[in-house]
């Protein structure tokens, strides 16, 4: 399934990056509520949008999370990718309740199969433990609006 999913990435959003990536503040406030209320296991959810040309330039703007359910512990998720949205699906967010919003080389993976975008919430889960981070699981700066 996971190579399907990928297939279904690549094909819709190509290789192209984004230029700018856009988080409503609602969407920041709805990933430090879930990972609280998931403590002190991990949490994950994928992130909703769209991507606008303005001026150019490609903008990702997350708008929303779509929450399913998963298995976790204190330090690794698993999921099922069956019933994900076939549109407007961009990447994920999960928690590290660890601490530190670094990707592990598993987080690199699951970045590489499942969109452009990613997130990592540390404890103790507010908007300044949280870290963007591309398909690559390289860091990059978001704008909240």
């Amino acid at each position: 399934m996971v190579s399907v999913l990928k297939k279904w990435f690549d094909e819709f959003l190509g290789e192209e990056q984004f230029d700018e990536a856009h988080i409503l503040p609602e969407v920041i406030e709805d990933i430090c509520a879930v990972a609280r209320g998931s403590a002190p296991k991990e949490m994950v959810a994928f992130l909703t949008g769209s991507v606008q040309k303005r001026k150019g330039r490609k903008i990702l703007t997350i708008d929303g999370l779509y929450l399913k359910s998963y298995d976790a512990s204190s330090y690794a998720t698993s999921f099922t990718t069956h019933d994900l949205p076939s549109t407007g699906v961009y990447g994920t967010v999960h928690s590290h309740p660890s601490g530190s919003n670094l990707p592990s080389r598993q987080d690199k993976r699951l970045f590489n199969s499942y969109g452009w975008f990613h997130l990592i919430v540390a404890a103790p889960y507010s908007r300044e433990t949280i870290a963007s981070y591309n398909k690559y699981g390289e860091r990059i700066d978001t704008i909240e609006y």
